[in-house]
C-alpha cells in the first residue's frame, strides 16, 4: 500500500519552496527578478532607440509619418467620394475633413458659396473660431485639436487634411508668388480683393500665411454642396454663422485677425513669436460678433 505522507502544519507559517524565497515586499522572487529583467529591457530597447532617433531630422520624420498616414487615409477617402456619385443620399457627416469642406464652400463677402480662402494661417484660424464659437466640431466624432503654436492656436492636422484634399482632387491650391501675383490663373476680380487681406504683417509672415489660395474643384463643391445640406439641417444656425464668420474674417487683414484670436483666446498665444507686433495698443480691436 501507498503511503502519502499527511500535511502536516509547520510552525511559523506555510515555508516556502526551495529556491523560491519571498522579497520583503511579499513578491515572490522569481517575479521580482522578471520585473527587474523586463525593466531593464526596456530601458536598453528605449536608449536604442533614442540613438536611432538622432540620426533623423525631425522634419523627415514628420514627413514620413504624414506621408504613411495619408497612404492608409487617401484610399479610404476615394471610396467615400466613389460611394457619393453612386449614391448621394448616402452620404453622411462624420470625417473631420468634412469641417475644412464646409469652411471652404460657406458663401464670404459676395455671398456666392465655395469663395476661396488665402492662407493657411487665416484657414486655420477661421476653423478654430467656428469650432469654438459655431460649435462646429459638434458635426463630427473627432474634429480638430488646437495647441498653442507660434503664430496662435494651431492643429497640424489641418495640413495634413488639406493635402489630402487636393490629391483627391477636391481643392485647388493656386501658388502666390511673394508679391501677390498668381502662378495659376484664377478669377481676376477675387484675386484682386484677397491680395489686400495681408496688410500689417511682415514679408516673411505673408510668405508663411499666405502663399496659396485654396478653392473647391468641382467634384469638391459637389460633395461639400450635399454636406452643407446636412450641416445646416442638424444646426440651423449654422448656415448663417458660417456666412457671417467667412464674410467678417474671410476678408479681414491677417493682423486684425489675428489681433481677434489674440485678445478673445489668450490661453492660446503663450507660445506666439508675434504676440507684440500683433497686440499693439494702436490697433483697434474688431467688433464682436
Amino acid at each position: 500500500n501507498c503511503r502519502y505522507p499527511s500535511a502536516q502544519p509547520r510552525s511559523g507559517g506555510d515555508a516556502a519552496p526551495p529556491g523560491r524565497g519571498k522579497t520583503p515586499s511579499g513578491i515572490p522572487e522569481e517575479a521580482e527578478m522578471k520585473k527587474t529583467e523586463i525593466r531593464s529591457l526596456f530601458h536598453r530597447w528605449r536608449h536604442q532607440l533614442e540613438q536611432q532617433l538622432d540620426h533623423y531630422d525631425e522634419q523627415s520624420l514628420l514627413d514620413r509619418t504624414a506621408a504613411r498616414l495619408q497612404v492608409r487615409t487617401l484610399p479610404r477617402l476615394l471610396r467615400r467620394l466613389r460611394r457619393f456619385r453612386e449614391n448621394p443620399e448616402k452620404l453622411r457627416l462624420g470625417s473631420r475633413l468634412d469641417l475644412l469642406l464646409l469652411l471652404l464652400y460657406a458663401p464670404g463677402r459676395t455671398g456666392r458659396f465655395a469663395e476661396p480662402l488665402l492662407g493657411m494661417t487665416r484657414i486655420t484660424k477661421l476653423l478654430f473660431i467656428a469650432l469654438n464659437e459655431l460649435k462646429l466640431g459638434q458635426l463630427v466624432p473627432r474634429p480638430y485639436r488646437f495647441v498653442p503654436y507660434k503664430l496662435g492656436p494651431f492643429a497640424p492636422e489641418i495640413y495634413q487634411d488639406l493635402e489630402l484634399l487636393i490629391s483627391a482632387g477636391l481643392v485647388r491650391a493656386v501658388s502666390l508668388e511673394p508679391d501677390g501675383t498668381p502662378v495659376l490663373s484664377t478669377d481676376a476680380k477675387t484675386i484682386r480683393q484677397l491680395l489686400k487681406l495681408n496688410s500689417g504683417v511682415s514679408r516673411t509672415e505673408r510668405l508663411d500665411a499666405a502663399s496659396l489660395l485654396f478653392e473647391l474643384t468641382p467634384q469638391g463643391r459637389a460633395l461639400a454642396r450635399r454636406l452643407y445640406q446636412l450641416a445646416v439641417r442638424r444646426q440651423r444656425p449654422l448656415g448663417p454663422g458660417l456666412k457671417i464668420l467667412k464674410a467678417r474674417f474671410g476678408t479681414l487683414p491677417l493682423s486684425r485677425l489675428l489681433r481677434y484670436v489674440y485678445r478673445r483666446y489668450p490661453e492660446y498665444t503663450t507660445r506666439s513669436q508675434i504676440i507684440d507686433r500683433i497686440l499693439t495698443p494702436s490697433q483697434p480691436e474688431p467688433p464682436e460678433a
